[in-house]
């Protein structure tokens, strides 16, 4: 054998060898790359898992702070509307009675002008000839019932004056003292 047929089967065997070592590379290298992808997976499923379990736990407990939260303000919102509502009332009662008594004020006024300038109305004027006669029958019947008062006051003192100095007559004729029988 010569040289050339040395070196093309040293060649040959070498290529062979390579060939056989790069497909043992290959192989490893996709072995090697399968285990490692497992590994990712598994790394990367049990990762998913536990930020799952975490990400509950805080969305469960953001849940609950909001939950409370929004009691919160709900309870303060209640209790601002109940005290709004109770001062708008009282602002609005001390405007009724405030612009009442403004009104009231300036109707009288404006009455007073109106009698003022007009006089008083015919049934003002009928009310106040009524009132008078009411008055006048009054102060009539007062001065009625104080003369037949002082009438049975009199008849009283001479019925008690004759039960005790005797008849009339005889009142008469002892007459008055200070004067003469005439």
């Amino acid at each position: 054998m010569g040289p050339l047929t040395e070196s093309m089967t040293r060649l040959c065997g070498e290529v062979v060898a390579l060939r056989g070592a790069r497909l043992a590379f290959v192989r490893d290298l996709g072995q090697d790359v399968a285990d490692m992808k497992a590994e990712f997976r598994r790394a990367h499923a049990d990762m998913g898992r536990r930020t799952k379990a975490e990400r509950q736990g805080f969305v469960k407990a953001l849940g609950h702070e909001v939950a409370s939260l929004m009691a919160g303000f709900h309870r303060a919102h209640k209790a601002m509307a109940r005290q709004t509502k109770a001062e708008r009332r009282a602002a609005v009662n001390h405007l009724k009675k405030t612009v009442g008594g403004m009104r009231r004020e300036f109707a009288l006024d404006l009455a007073g002008a109106h009698q003022v300038w007009c006089g008083p109305t015919p049934a003002e004027r009928r009310a106040q000839a009524e009132a008078l006669h009411r008055a006048k029958a009054e102060a009539e019947q007062i001065k009625a019932a104080a003369e037949r008062e002082r009438q049975a006051s009199l008849a009283m003192v001479k019925e008690e004056s004759v039960r005790h100095h005797g008849s009339p007559a005889a009142k008469e004729e002892t007459g008055r003292p200070g004067k003469k029988k005439g």
